[in-house]
């Protein structure tokens, strides 16, 4: 019995569980506005939960013009496509330690040991899960490597030092390093792409390239700190939050209706639907999880009803002693309830321990938080047990009713 209610907490504890984490991250940005040759879901996982690829980009001058309309609040530009060790790089502003919360609504900038990283600078701000996986430490300097898909690509040459780690945010903000963008654009291999853009428009560069091996001393032909040379790169993504929610649907409609090479994704809606066609899977494994009780409390009949045999005297003793029928009765069912109830709480406490032990591989990997903790689900599998218990002792306890006193007083060996 133990074992099936571990199971059934498991189960359900891990699905709300994500279903609630998800959820939440999915709320830090009322809109999103990524490259159209992706799917809207595409864009909210690698943007907010930095899992898989970008799509492609989109023009900087989206983010231009998102970031100096009157209805947005946060607008915060994202550039992905490097790897530390497996974890996303993500180059962005320190608007997005502003603009984005943990579990309990404090910023996640708040608490960072040492500090932000400081505009156009070689500077990096890690978080936490990569830090204690790494042993990084304030000071520390690394370089990165092509892809996100994992470790194995080409590694750069320039390099960032730390300065800042993240406190623990239960967030997928905790397996990800970020650097300003405009560093992010300083690699080599971006500004080669960037340089392809320019030639395909013609333009010009004025301003020699210095091709130092270090990464500090590259200028590229762009202005460091103005962006002025920033509408030949492109971006990843734009993290959008506005001043009321109204303005999101407003912002989303006219971006379907201008067409300018990036779709406005809302994050709840399509965390809403990845979590819809899961539900019909989750369903069906909490349906077997609690099949797999009732099954454990049709054993516990069956094992009740074929030990009444072998107490047959004990039953016959108890009632030449005075007990009356309906305390034979009570005793076994009793004794079934008892059975259900201990080992639903050892079930309890196996399912927290295993929920337990999942919680820190699960936040590594999807950066979905696990709570461990009793509440109203656990209030709900023991009151099943009872039930259960309930019903699976009635059969043998009439079965005992029925057990004849005078011909069992005799010894039966």
């Amino acid at each position: 019995m133990s074992t099936e209610v571990a199971l059934v907490v498991l189960v359900v504890t891990a699905r709300e569980s994500a279903r609630t984490s998800f959820t939440r991250v999915a709320r830090g940005y009322d809109l999103v506005i990524g490259p159209t040759h992706g799917s809207a879901l595409q864009v909210t996982l690698n943007t907010l939960f930095h899992i898989g690829d970008a799509a492609g980009t989109i023009p900087w001058e989206v983010y231009e013009k998102v970031q100096a309309d009157e209805r947005v609040s946060y607008a915060v530009p994202y550039a992905v496509g490097d790897n530390f060790r497996g974890h996303h790089v993500v180059g962005t502003t320190a608007d997005m330690f502003t603009a984005l919360k943990d579990a309990k609504g404090v910023k996640l900038g708040a608490e960072v040991r040492g500090r932000l990283f400081e505009r156009d600078t070689f500077e990096a701000v890690v978080g936490n899960q990569v830090a204690a996986k790494h042993g990084i430490r304030l000071g520390y300097e690394f370089s990165v490597s092509h892809g996100v898909g994992g470790t194995g690509g080409v590694e750069h040459a320039e390099r960032w030092t730390v300065v800042g780690i993240m406190r623990p945010t239960g967030t997928p903000a905790d397996r990800a390093i970020f650097i300003p963008i405009d560093t992010f654009y300083e690699i080599d291999d971006h500004q080669t792409a960037a340089d392809k853009i320019r030639e395909r428009r013609g333009e010009s560069d004025d301003e020699p390239e210095n091709g130092g091996g270090s990464g500090h001393s590259h200028s590229h032909g762009h202005s460091h700190g103005d962006g002025s040379d920033h509408h030949v790169h492109g971006l990843s993504a734009v993290g959008v939050r506005c001043y009321t929610p109204v303005h999101r649907f407003e912002i989303r409609k006219e971006f379907m209706e201008d067409r300018v090479g990036a779709q406005a994704v809302i994050p709840v809606d399509q965390v809403g639907e990845l979590l819809r066609i899961i539900e019909q899977v989750d369903t069906i494994f909490e349906g077997v999880a609690w099949l797999v009780v009732v099954i454990a409390g049709i054993s516990i009949l069956v094992g009740l009803y074929n030990t009444i045999a072998g107490r047959r005297r004990e039953i016959a003793i108890l009632r030449a002693m005075g007990a009356r029928p309906g305390h034979v009765f009570s005793v076994i069912v009793l004794e079934s309830l008892l059975i259900c109830l201990i080992g639903g709480v050892l079930g309890l406490l196996l399912g927290h321990l295993a929920l337990a032990a999942a919680a820190p591989l699960l936040l590594e990997k999807y950066g979905v938080t696990i709570h461990v903790s009793t509440g109203a689900l656990q209030l709900q599998v023991l009151a099943a047990l009872v039930g259960v218990g309930l019903v699976a002792g009635l059969l043998p306890a009439w079965h005992g009713l029925r057990t004849p006193v005078a011909e069992n007083l005799h010894p039966t060996d």
